[in-house]
């Protein structure tokens, strides 16, 4: 799966990605996503910019021993970088 050139932004203002997309970034099968989701293996934080960072969101996805971290315009979802 390609990694997502933009993402939704929920109501509150949130990183809102599907299992598909949060598994293909973790580079596992949907299948083991949603089993390590089920055991609490999956976790996940977003981060509002302050100062020079306004308007970006920092999403950071990990499970297990993989992490991903997602740039996001906060204002239209555009994924700005993916670490």
């Amino acid at each position: 799966m390609a990694w997502p050139d933009r993402v939704e932004i929920d109501a509150a203002g949130d990183v809102a990605l599907t299992a598909e997309q949060a598994a293909g970034l973790l580079g596992c099968a949907l299948e083991d996503f949603l089993a390590d989701l089920r055991a609490g293996r999956v976790f996940s934080v977003v981060e509002r910019g302050e100062g020079a960072d306004a308007g970006r969101l920092r999403l950071t996805l990990q499970r297990r021993a993989t992490r991903r971290q997602i740039l996001v315009a906060a204002q239209d979802g555009r994924v700005l970088r993916i670490t």
